[in-house]
């Protein structure tokens, strides 16, 4: 086996920053870092900006501007996060995006403003990726200031000398080489684990990286049983697996197998005017009421009801989530279900993004805090440009602290390569499937302890390693599981429902 040392040679004299992740928060904080004048290397399993969240994302922010104060921003997010919310983030959230944005307008991000928004839509490169012209005006700015990418490359576990992080260590997936980067400070940026659900409309890469490197450095997790839901997700032969806005209620029926148009009636009663106002702020009971229905049998959408002259109506194009000519031959009730959408929880921060290690900074999805029980929609994007920018800026320029843990971190060594045993991507599936069922929109204890059960069986099972393909799956697997534990361990914890945790008694 091959070994690497990245020793940064002419670079010494500046600081050296290495981030993980290239999705909004870690692009974001490479800008920040650089401009204060750091060295910044970004980790990222795949290119630059691609298989990110953010990419994926409906590009939309919510923001306290033009007429929405930061006040009221505040409020709306503490209320609908249930009080779990740290109230000293959610004041730098409301305090300090819309300028964060305005500075990546700056510096060439084109954002369009309105009434508590900002949108990166028209740069979308189409319908699916609402963000994806987002990440790669992103990616252009971080390289024009300097920002070197290490693609196709996983971190495996992170390096403490003297109880300081002294830089990670990684492996190559498509080589299986590994090697050391030395940094001065280190920024989780790698996003959720949304992959451990066989429904979700993450992409295959979020499989929780940041919380098991944080987990197994002795790192608080926090309201990691928070996992947001979308209430309707495209559950049809043919379609991709992927969210539809809740706003598609006012477009069309959302039926049960009675043929009640349940969807509706229950906003209503709610007093949300609307589903995108149901969207925004009820996402959670929501999911809970469609995977209740989902036991009385198929829950359906029925898109025979959009007149031809429809299909070009712009409202309607944004709450397909999709691009609208997926459904050239769908015109037919289609059936929906529920889907894993976004992790409420993660690494515990302070207001300047630091961790419990000297050096050591979290942001974005990674990270716990902002969000509380349940998510306003807009407020992830917000999150990661807000928080992106204070981690980066406090990651070249910040002192050292004391570290809060006397614990070294586990060590990991990539998983050599093996004739034996069993397919990564079967042991997977395994995974994603009982989790789905155990540990999904309705809960128990007994499902939960099923769920974890599970995660631990499948930790102990020897994996075959035969292509590079492999190699990173198999790489993925311990991200996958101590994401698993780490949301069973929250569910336990938490014995009443609040949020998107809701538990059947």
């Amino acid at each position: 086996m091959i070994v690497r040392v990245f020793k940064w040679g002419a670079f010494m004299k500046r600081k050296r920053v290495v981030i993980i992740g290239a999705g909004g928060a870690g692009l974001t904080a490479a800008i920040e870092a650089s401009l204060a004048g750091a060295d910044v290397f970004v980790v990222t399993k795949t290119s630059a900006g691609l298989g990110s969240c953010t990419a994926y994302s409906a590009g939309i922010f919510t923001l306290p501007v033009c007429g929405i104060t930061s006040e009221e921003h505040f409020r709306r997010t503490m209320d609908v996060g249930k009080g779990v919310n740290d109230p000293l983030l959610v004041n730098i959230l409301s305090e300090k995006s819309e300028e964060s944005l305005r500075r990546l307008s700056d510096l060439g991000v084109a954002v369009r403003f309105t009434k508590g928004t900002g949108s990166t839509r028209d740069t979308a490169p189409n319908d699916l990726m609402g963000g994806g012209g987002f990440a790669a005006q992103l990616v252009e700015i971080a390289l024009r200031n300097g920002v070197r990418f290490i693609e196709w490359t996983v971190v495996t576990s992170l390096e403490i000398t003297d109880g300081k992080v002294s830089g990670v260590s990684s492996a190559d997936w498509r080589t299986g080489k590994i090697f050391t980067l030395q940094a001065d400070a280190v920024i989780i940026a790698t996003g959720g684990g949304g992959q451990i659900y066989s429904r979700s409309d993450n992409p295959a890469r979020m499989t929780g990286d940041g919380y098991s490197l944080a987990k197994r450095s002795g790192l608080d997790l926090i309201d990691m049983e928070f996992v947001q839901f979308y209430p309707i997700g495209w559950n049809e032969p043919g379609l991709p697996q992927w969210m539809a806005d809740t706003g598609l209620v006012d477009y069309l029926r959302i039926t049960d197998e009675a043929g009640d148009e349940f969807f509706k009636k229950a906003i209503n009663e709610w007093g949300y005017k609307n589903g995108a106002e149901a969207n925004l702020f009820a996402r959670d009971r929501c999911s809970v009421l469609m995977a209740q229905k989902e036991r009385t049998g198929r829950v359906m959408a029925h898109l025979e009801d959009v007149p031809a002259d429809k299909w070009e109506d712009s409202g309607l194009r944004y709450s397909l989530t999709v691009d609208y000519r997926f459904f050239d031959e769908f015109r037919r009730p289609v059936r929906v279900s529920p889907i894993q959408h976004y992790m409420s929880g993660g690494i515990r921060i302070d207001g300047g993004c630091r961790t419990g290690i000297s050096g050591l900074y979290a942001c974005g999805e990674a990270t716990g805090g902002v969000d509380g029980a349940n998510r306003i929609g807009g407020n992830a994007l917000s999150n990661i440009v807000t928080f992106g920018m204070i981690a980066g800026r406090n990651a070249a320029g910040d002192g050292l602290w004391e570290t809060r843990l006397n614990n070294e971190p586990e060590r990991y060594n990539p998983v050599a390569s093996s004739g034996a045993g069993e397919e990564p991507s079967k042991l997977r599936s395994e995974l994603q499937k009982a989790v789905w069922e155990n540990l999904g929109p309705i809960r128990s204890e007994k499902s939960i302890r099923i769920a974890q059960d599970k995660a631990r069986d499948i930790s102990e099972r020897q994996m075959r390693i035969e292509s590079p393909t492999e190699m990173l799956l198999a790489l993925e697997m311990r991200g996958l599981i101590d994401t698993v534990a780490a949301v069973a361990e929250g569910a336990l914890r938490r014995k009443a429902s609040l949020g998107t945790h809701y538990i059947e008694q």
